[in-house]
């Protein structure tokens, strides 16, 4: 069971954004064309369990359109499940939620660390962080503070 299992979204919102990511090293961001969501989780089950069940209340899917989008979504985060973080898979969860928000962008914090692909060198350099090894557990620390404050900053 995960920790925001059975909890209310507005109780755990910001949970998987303050998260450690040297420990918890499975990332996505969303968005919807003004904020950028950037959050951490444990694994592969636990993140498709959360875009299933928690991210869509997050852009204010609610009833009707929560189950119509749930529903939607579960051939693609069944894929995610079984083959991973794949860029086909992202693709067609967005086609989904195009109207209310998209992942921009999932993978790992090894290479969100490094800048390693052109959205985590993009949010990096507009926040104005610089990349680090992360495997070098003072700069990877140092990265993951600075993000811990960017949520907290914007909670406020």
């Amino acid at each position: 069971m995960h920790a925001w299992e059975g909890q209310n979204f507005s109780d755990v919102s910001l949970l998987t954004q303050r998260r450690d990511p040297r420990r918890f090293q499975v990332g996505c961001a969303t968005g919807n064309g003004e904020a950028v969501v950037l959050q951490w989780f444990r694994n592969m089950p636990e993140i498709s369990q959360w875009l299933r069940r928690m991210e869509p209340q997050r852009w204010a899917l609610r009833g009707p359109a929560l189950i119509a989008i749930k529903s939607a979504l579960e051939p693609i985060l069944t894929q995610v499940d079984v083959y991973g973080l794949e860029e086909d898979s992202r693709l067609a969860h967005n086609r989904i939620t195009a109207d209310h928000y998209q992942i921009l962008w999932w993978g790992d914090f090894t290479t969100f660390a490094a800048a390693g692909d052109h959205w985590s060198d993009t949010f990096l350099t507009r926040e104005g962080l610089t990349p680090v090894d992360a495997a070098d557990n003072t700069q990877a620390r140092t990265l993951a503070e600075a993000l811990r404050a960017r949520v907290d900053a914007k909670a406020d």
